[in-house]
Formats: C-alpha cells, structure tokens, sequence
C-alpha cells in the first residue's frame, strides 16, 4: 500500500539485496528469504525456499513458506497446493497452514475443498471464525455465479501490449482508438530497480489502434514517469484527461489530472483539487459533464478504502466530499469508482456485499430524481474471478470492455484484456464497392452482372452469400467481427478468392470501393449478352469507372 515507508523500505531492501549479490556463491540461508518474506516479496523468497527444501526435503516450515510463495505469485499456484497439501498432513502443524491452503484451493476454483480447509481452520482457531465465514461465504458466492456464467468472450491483447511482468489498469477512450495502462516491466524508467514486493515500478502505457488492432504499447517518457511509481486510474471518454497516482518518495496518497490542450501529448500531471486529497486517495474518476468526482479514501495507509463523492458548487469551487452510502460502501475495501458515460451507472471494485473472491466488480446505478443509489449489482463470472479483479474499462454502448486478469495461457502474469459482451449488439461493418466481369473497360460491361459474393466465418464455418444489382454491378457487405474467406463467383468467370479480417473495435467505419474484377476463365467464353451502352460524350474510353457507394 503507498506509503513513505513503503518508499523507505524499498531502498534499504534494495541495500540488503546489494549484500546478497556481492556474496556469491554462498549458500542460501532460511534466514534470507526470511527477510524477504517479512517484507512481502514473495518472488525473491521463492527461489530461496525452494533451494533449501531441495536439499532438505523433510524440513516442513521451508516447505510451507514456499508454498506460501507460490500462492502469492503468478508462477506456479499449483505447486502452492502441492506444499500447503503437505504440510497440513501434520495435523500439529500451525493452524494458519489451513487457511492458505484454503485460499489456494479458492483461487484454483476447487471450491468444496476450499470450504473444508476453512471449516477445518474454523476448528483450530475460533477466535478468527468470522474471518473464515467471510471466505466461506465468498467460496459459496464463487460456486453460484460459477454455475451460471455470463455470456461474454475474453481476448487477450498479445505481446504489443502485454508482457512478462505485470500489465494492468486499462482505460480506453469512447471510440476504442486509444488505451492507456500501467505496467511494471522492466523496461519501464525505473526498471533496474526492484521494489520490496520483488517487482520493477511501475510506468504508464500508451497504445493506439490501428487497421483494427492495438499497436505495440510506447512509454512515454519522464513527462508522466520516473524511476518511481506512476499509474493511469482514469481516461476520460474523448481520450484528452488522463487521471494518475503517484507513489513517490515525499508524495503519496494523492491524485494528479493530466490535461491535453490542442492535440498535443499528455503534460506532467498537476495536483486535484484538496477537498480531494485530504486523506489517502489511490483511485478516482471525473463523471462525464466534469461537475463531479468519485474516488476511493481510506483515513491512513492501515484503514479500509471507501468511496467518496466531491461535486462542484455553482460558483465553480468544488464542495465538500461525501461519503456514498451503504449500499456501495461496506465493512471491506472498495476502490476502483469508474462513471458510465451516460453518468447513471457507477461501477467500482469491493470485496464486500457478494463478492466470489478478493475484489469483485460491481455496478449501482444512480436515480437522479430520488437521489438514490440502487443495491450493488456483481458483474458476474468470467468477468469476476477467485481472484482479485480492480478496475474495468467499458464503451459507451457496453459492447466491450477491458480489464486484467491472471488466465491460463497468458504471458506470465497480469494481462490486459477484452471482454466482449456477446448478448450486446456488437458492431457490422459495412462494405461497399462493385464487381466487374472479364473487363475493367466500361463500353465492354455486360448488360447484366450475375454474381455472388460467399462470406465463409473460419470460426464457425457459417456461410453468408451477398448478391449484387445485376443492373450495376454494386455491392453492399455487412459483416460481424471475425475472420472470412470471400468467394466472389459468375457463371463462365474465374472466381476471386481473399482473406478477409474485420475487427469490432474501434467506431463504425464504412469502407468504400473494395471493386472485384472477375477474369474469364482460361478455354472458355463468358456468358453471351449485349453490351452495354456506348459511354456518355466525355467520358474516355478504355478507362475504369468510379464506382460509387450504393
């Protein structure tokens, strides 16, 4: 959590690890990753434990503080299983062993198992019963929105934006056209060095899409970086406000605004307004018409986030915060507050009211004649995880939205993703242009074009078949996102034959004069017909018409 000892810690880790390099070729002490584990870094302890229990493959602690290793890492949450698994044999050995086993088991969607484990640490510590309720309870949340999930499709973004380390946070403008997010590679300003959780800080990405498809993500650079830490929490709709966290070393806890002006690039950010950052502030988002702000407060760095409302006084200076009710806030953490663009909706990130793990994504929407907040609504599985789940990103229509997630078959951790939400209308593109037969020559045209245009989906092998003006020759193609393979056919004409991609990201766009032109086939004749007629007085002969749009 930020904070200026969080800062603090990280240098003077970064002085013990310059210690333990300079020791080469000693080997590893318990005693090392120890105090690596103290301090949360649970990639560094890792390596550590799992030397050590190789050499000594009965010593039970070294095998549960590795397991607790892995639970706490994106590498191997299996192997957390295995050690957690082994170590509870010992029905002496510490009670706290059955929790985490628990939560591994909670987090690999083994449900019933995890619910034993935590009945059976209930057993072993009743003082903490309420704090295993609340994970059984989140357990049983987990197995009814599991047994019935939502209708959407996940798309991982690929290597242009996603890598090895953690990429998360994403916002994405109203068209789709451009993303920003944050990310802790180690390329990243402040890459040479590690943090005390054992990862590089964290730097804000830029991407732009392009012929349907997000381009390779830029940093850009010490005007919003640095060496510290630096994360993207909003995107205003039109893509010109960016909202950012800083978690430096003589400021933390508070929430920046980077504003553009005349298409130029992002500015340094300049500090919110006070009545905003008057605690610790980690998130917050401007609703659409400006007059208002959302944002997640905690009292200091230990208590628990709520969400907190500042609106602005018709004399332009911004009121007092609010806290939201209870059917938004609870016992636990929020965070995350993201306004629809229609400004009724709030989405935001709990683990509270029925969440199936961690942080579950939630949305309450607003009645502006009551003034009333509806009962906060779980976005359902696959959206919502075992796992933590923070921020979401929507369009305006609700066609898609973006988030991160730790999924099978990422690149190793914390990955940006696409949902796309099927039960939505999704965007067809339309495509215009003409088919010509045997002769671009205009005067050579037969007087009818009989043809079909065939759009085979590759991914569910459904067939579509378009049929053009016979008078004209004109097409008008609409198509759903998807990969396709075009036949275009004519009775005594060769036929034409293309791969074709269209994307649903990005604002609806028509592409205009995709023209075929169909040869006669090798040995044969087309089709007897008349000519048409001799082109207009002006027109030169021998030339390509301009076919227009239907």
């Amino acid at each position: 959590m930020p904070q200026k000892t969080r800062t603090i810690i990280i240098l003077l880790l970064s002085v013990c690890l310059q210690i333990f390099s300079q020791q080469k070729g000693k080997k590893p002490e318990v005693e090392d990753g120890d105090e690596h584990l103290k301090h949360g870094n649970y990639l560094m302890a890792l390596p550590i434990y799992r030397d050590i229990f190789k050499s000594e493959p009965s010593n039970k602690k070294v095998q549960y503080k590795l397991g607790l290793c892995y639970l706490n890492t994106n590498y191997n949450r299996t192997e957390s299983i295995k050690n957690l698994e082994a170590v509870t044999k010992d029905d002496k050995f510490e009670e706290e062993a059955w929790f985490n086993l628990g939560h591994a088991y909670h987090l690999a969607g083994r449900i019933d198992e995890a619910i034993k484990a935590f009945e059976k640490y209930k057993q072993k510590m009743p003082k903490k019963a309420a704090e295993a309720d609340h994970q059984i309870k989140m357990c049983n949340n987990a197995r009814m929105f599991m047994s019935s999930p939502t209708n959407v499709t996940f798309a991982n973004l690929g290597k242009d934006i996603n890598s090895e380390e953690p990429d998360y946070y994403p916002f994405v403008n109203s068209d789709e056209t451009f993303m920003a997010f944050t990310s802790r590679r180690k390329e990243n300003l402040g890459g040479k060095n590690v943090e005390v959780d054992g990862y590089h800080p964290s730097d804000i990405y830029y991407s732009k899409l392009e012929s349907g498809k997000w381009i390779k993500a830029i940093n850009p650079g010490n005007v919003i970086n640095s060496n510290l830490d630096e994360q993207v929490v909003w995107l205003k709709p039109d893509g010109n406000e960016m909202m950012v966290y800083l978690d430096h070393i003589e400021k933390f806890g508070d929430l920046y605004i980077s504003v553009k002006k005349n298409g130029s690039d992002f500015p340094k950010p300049k500090l919110l307004p006070e009545q905003v950052n008057k605690k610790v502030e980690t998130s917050g988002c401007f609703s659409p018409d400006g007059n208002a702000i959302a944002f997640a407060r905690r009292e200091n760095v230990g208590a628990k986030s709520d969400i907190y409302m500042c609106r602005k006084l018709p004399t332009g200076v911004w009121g007092e915060p609010y806290r939201l009710p209870d059917v938004i806030n609870t016992e636990y953490n929020e965070d995350f507050p993201y306004i629809s663009p229609d400004g009724l909706n709030l989405y935001f990130s709990s683990e509270g009211h029925n969440s199936m793990g961690g942080f579950d994504l939630f949305k309450s929407h607003y009645n502006p004649e009551e003034n009333i907040w509806s009962k906060a609504e779980n976005l359902g599985y696959p959206i919502n995880s075992t796992d933590n789940d923070r921020s979401i990103s929507l369009t305006p229509d609700n066609r898609a939205g973006y988030i991160s997630a730790f999924r099978p078959g990422g690149f190793g951790d914390l990955d940006i993703y696409r949902i796309r939400f099927n039960e939505n209308q999704q965007i067809v593109r339309i495509i215009t242009g003409k088919i010509f037969l045997g002769d671009s020559v205009l005067n050579k045209q037969p007087v009818q074009t009989i043809a079909s245009i065939i759009a085979k989906n590759k991914a569910n092998n459904e067939e579509l078949t378009f049929v053009p003006n016979p008078k004209s020759g004109k097409y008008v193609l609409a198509l759903g996102a998807g990969t396709y393979e075009i036949t275009v056919r004519s009775d005594g004409y060769g036929n034409f034959e293309e791969t074709l991609s269209i994307s649903d990201m990005g604002s609806v766009e028509m592409e205009k004069n995709r023209n075929y032109l169909l040869k006669i086939k090798v040995g044969g004749e087309p089709p007897k017909q008349k000519p048409k007629e001799t082109p207009k007085p002006g027109t030169k002969p021998g030339t390509a018409p301009k076919p227009k749009p239907k």
